[in-house]
């Protein structure tokens, strides 16, 4: 597992976790990977990540995170509740010499209490698989005022699994049994029509 883009472009990323981990550290391929920065860097209103805050939430390696730093964040905050995430995060932050630009913190998201530093422009999801946890992570970061109304949300999630939010889905691509939406108000981009919905392979 590698950085794809960016000014850390082809530095690897430590993805070797213990096998009890197997089942909820899921890094996400750097084929996807490079496909969501893709449509990220090219949305109408233009690239979100230039000097933006970013949040990376459920973020096992911290890679996704760490991908943005690369393409032009400012600022990353890693949230897991996992140790092993915690370890591998902070093992790849410093391999890339990131730690003025990024904090990790260990909570689960029923526990993710009201926010009083500075809002996230950019949000990525990647919850574990078949639990709805989404939507549940995306009601809570507006709850708390961890997001505002101009905050981009892209969400990893399994193909035909359980998703509601009041948010309008801008993008929509299928990788095989993921599947990637890319979220905002409504009244700021045009929604996807989601029966219309683009498969990569």
């Amino acid at each position: 597992m590698r950085i794809v883009g960016g000014k850390w472009k082809r530095r690897n990323l430590n993805s070797s976790f213990k096998f009890k981990d197997q089942l909820t550290i899921r890094p996400t391929s750097d084929r996807v990977k490079e496909n969501i920065f893709n449509v990220i860097e090219n949305l109408r209103t233009g690239n979100p990540l230039k000097g933006a805050h970013v949040l990376d939430l459920f973020c096992g390696t911290g890679a996704i995170g760490l991908e943005a730093l690369s393409r032009g964040a400012d600022f990353c905050h890693f949230i897991d509740n996992s140790r092993e995430a915690k370890r591998l995060t902070m093992q790849n932050v410093r391999n890339l010499g990131a730690e003025q630009n990024s904090m990790f913190t260990k909570t689960d998201i029923l526990d993710l209490n009201q926010n009083y530093g500075v809002v996230s422009n950019v949000v990525f999801l990647d919850p574990p698989y078949g639990k709805n946890i989404g939507t549940l992570a995306i009601s809570l970061l507006l709850e708390n005022d961890w997001v505002d109304g101009d905050t981009i949300f892209i969400l990893e999630k399994e193909v035909n699994g359980q998703f509601s939010s009041e948010l309008t889905i801008v993008d929509q691509r299928v990788y095989g049994r993921t599947e990637i939406l890319i979220l905002k108000y409504e009244n700021v981009l045009n929604p996807v029509d989601l029966g219309n919905s683009i498969q990569e392979r």
